[in-house]
């Protein structure tokens, strides 16, 4: 039974360290095709994504849903 936070240092034995080379080529291999297969638009910038497109009717809105 859990009976509260932790105290005291663990060692973390997965990751990469924040802010190193491997950290950024990791995420940019990662959202690389993100893109793939959307109908709508995307727009990537840094570490944020929008994903736009026109909607006019419920089949367009389940499409947008989707991506």
């Amino acid at each position: 039974m859990f009976k509260g936070v932790m105290s005291g240092w663990m060692k973390v034995i997965s990751g990469v360290p924040q802010g190193s080379v491997l950290g950024a080529l990791l995420f940019l291999v990662n959202i690389n095709d993100l893109d793939t297969g959307l109908i709508n638009k995307l727009i990537k910038y840094a570490d944020d994504t929008k994903v736009f497109g026109k909607v006019t009717d419920e089949s367009e809105r389940e499409s947008f849903q989707e991506d």
